[in-house]
């Protein structure tokens, strides 16, 4: 069986593209080839049974997928994002772009049209997708272990200062504020994974009342994130769930950090509860009391976080690469039949 990837992306270094093409797409080759699945990235005149278009959904790709169907290539549309719902300029203040607009949810509409199958980076998006579509899948995002091999260790959870650890687009760096009395109040230290802007200075990060707040800076890059997560005994990421893009998030951000031991204190962005739902590896928060809680109980306990550690690593083992790939091929047998 061969598979066409179109991600309208020349570059295959892992830094200068968008993530979720090498989460969603370059990270999955090795594996699929191992299980005699072979792929091509983006040569529409390659002989193929099956094209997955990844984070491209323009009129290009539309005319390209429709042309492709017509050689009797089965399509898959995969989503990463949910494009079905428009959002509201309004709940997005910090950011200089809206995520979803009009023409967003028009590409999309007309990429399922044109798909045989939708795959979806969460349950949420899944959802969202069979309303349009009747074969419409969650496969999860999933974390490559052969690369995110490092290991937590338990002694590490008794350093002087505990050290909360967040990372994201520089985009997103004002997600956190809500937060930062909180970290504050329990004397957590605070480091941020992320990218510099064109200048190469780091994004500012402010509370809620618009005061600068004090961090550790570390770039993102791919081949230093495994040894940059261990930087942290606590992964925190605090989310606005007041919109359906928030809500469609896959369960990545926080899945690369529990793969190498390190413990979630998150909001309950659906996704997350796939991990998190149960007691165990970490604590979902709905309310700032809720967080207190959460940061209350780690500081007065360390060896939580340890029982935590060991948990998260459990939890976070059916959405490996190695096993998501199943997903994927069970998908490209159906399809080809």
């Amino acid at each position: 069986m061969r598979i066409g990837w179109f991600t309208n992306n020349r570059s295959r270094d892992y830094n200068r593209v968008s993530a979720s093409i090498w989460i969603r797409c370059y990270q999955l080759l090795d594996y699929l080839e191992q299980l005699g699945i072979h792929s091509v990235l983006d040569d529409p005149e390659a002989e193929i049974d099956i094209a997955v278009f990844v984070r491209w959904q323009d009129d290009d790709a539309l005319s390209l997928a429709r042309r492709l169907r017509g050689r009797g290539v089965k399509i898959v549309y995969d989503l990463v994002v949910n494009y079905f719902d428009e959002t509201d300029h309004a709940d997005f203040t910090e950011r200089e772009t809206n995520p979803v607009e009009r023409y967003h949810v028009e590409e999309a509409l007309h990429m399922a049209a044109a798909a045989d199958a939708i795959t979806c980076a969460s349950p949420f998006i899944a959802a969202r997708a069979s309303q349009v579509h009747p074969h419409a899948v969650a496969i999860s995002d999933s974390i490559d272990t052969r690369h995110f091999n490092r290991r937590k260790m338990p002694w590490s959870f008794f350093r002087p200062r505990l050290r909360a650890i967040w990372s994201g687009s520089e985009a997103k760096v004002y997600e956190m504020a809500p937060i930062l009395d909180v970290l504050r109040r329990h004397q957590l230290g605070l480091t941020l994974v992320t990218q510099t802007d064109r200048h190469g200075t780091p994004p500012p990060l402010k509370d809620a009342r618009g005061q600068a707040y004090p961090y550790r800076f570390r770039p993102w890059r791919y081949e230093t994130f495994p040894r940059t997560i261990l930087r942290g005994e606590v992964c925190v990421v605090h989310r606005e769930l007041d919109n359906p893009y928030n809500k469609g998030h896959s369960l990545f951000k926080i899945g690369v950090f529990m793969a190498q031991g390190i413990p979630v204190i998150a909001s309950p962005v659906p996704s997350y509860r796939q991990v998190l739902g149960d007691p165990g590896a970490g604590m979902l928060c709905e309310t700032l009391d809720d967080w207190d809680d959460a940061l209350s109980l780690i500081t007065g306990n360390r060896r939580i976080l340890q029982q935590w550690s060991a948990e998260a690593r459990r939890r976070i083992e059916p959405f490996t690469t190695a096993r998501i790939v199943e997903q994927y091929t069970a998908l490209f047998n159906t399809l080809k039949g």
